[in-house]
């Protein structure tokens, strides 16, 4: 990390002070209007993936963890896998057929990006038993994250002259890729972290509550992740004992994912300043064609050949 970090600050200072003639990421189109033409959507693009990856990390694990077992049929299995999915295109879909309609681009960002922050923070509410609410605020998280993903990205692609739209584009999937791989190492490390903590503190007191001897509570905890043959070896051992850890070990998970949903509000607070820095893009958002090809009729429009 710190390798990767130190190779973007001789990046930064080689992009600045070489004065090469085709820069790979041009300082001027960061100053640009103070930043706000182009860094500040560069940012959001950045930070709008983490949702993305946050949410693909929660609602899995649920699925893993709480929602199906050994009875369950593979078709509910995929079944489950729909919500997160569907709620994206369906968000995306909508931005395609009322975004124009609706205009006022900054104002409606801001709003699905509010969306997206409540319905990314209503995930922490997750419990092993409330499925139906569960599947809901995915949906509509990732319907929020559909609307707010695209339309960010056209912030950052119309944040420079048009002669710099390649490296507008270009710089927009490194944000979102750079975002995507920062936000999946935070997000499970916190699941990980906590969900560990959580079932160490739980697990062998519900199971010595339920008769398990108490020597024994360290074993069950270190058993339990390895099945049913390494349960039964523990002496003493009960299907009631073997429920109660369950119990403990699925709301261990709820706990971790709890923690997941709510540091995802930091992000998304940063992502509202940003939305409220955006310059308005309604002047661009025309049929004006800037770039005709070569072999049009209009080619001669272009302002380079």
């Amino acid at each position: 990390m710190a390798a990767g970090f130190g190779l973007l600050v001789v990046f930064g200072l080689w992009e600045t002070f070489s004065k090469v003639k085709y820069p790979l990421c041009p300082p001027h189109i960061f100053r640009s209007h103070k930043g706000r033409e182009f860094t500040v959507p560069f940012i959001l693009a950045f930070i709008v993936t983490m949702f993305y990856y946050g949410i693909n990390i929660i609602y899995p694990t649920m699925i893993n963890v709480f929602y199906i077992t050994t009875d369950t049929s593979r078709a509910e299995e995929l079944v489950l896998t729909l919500p997160g999915n569907l709620g994206l295109v369906f968000g995306a879909c909508l931005l395609i057929g009322f975004g124009n309609l609706l205009g006022h681009w900054k104002y409606t960002l801001i709003t699905a990006w509010c969306g997206m922050t409540l319905f990314g923070g209503l995930m922490g509410l997750v419990t092993p038993y409330n499925k139906g609410m569960m599947i809901a605020f995915t949906f509509l998280m990732q319907m929020f994250f559909g609307w707010s993903q695209y339309e960010s990205i056209a912030f950052t692609q119309l944040g420079v002259p048009q002669t710099e739209l390649g490296i507008s584009g270009g710089l927009a999937g490194v944000a979102r890729y750079a975002g995507g791989s920062l936000a999946q190492a935070i997000y499970t490390t916190i699941l990980t972290n906590t969900q560990q903590s959580r079932v160490a503190a739980t697990l062998p007191k519900a199971a010595i509550a339920a008769g398990l001897d108490a020597k024994y509570g360290a074993d069950i905890l270190t058993a339990f992740p390895q099945g049913a043959d390494a349960l039964a070896a523990i002496p003493g051992i009960t299907p009631s004992i073997i429920a109660a850890a369950s119990e403990a070990y699925k709301w261990s998970y709820a706990y971790g994912l709890k923690m997941c949903a709510l540091s995802s509000l930091a992000f998304a607070g940063v992502g509202l300043v940003c939305c409220l820095l955006l310059e308005n893009i309604d002047a661009k958002m025309n049929n004006k064609t800037e770039i005709f090809l070569e072999n049009d009729i209009y080619a001669e429009k272009n302002k380079y050949h």
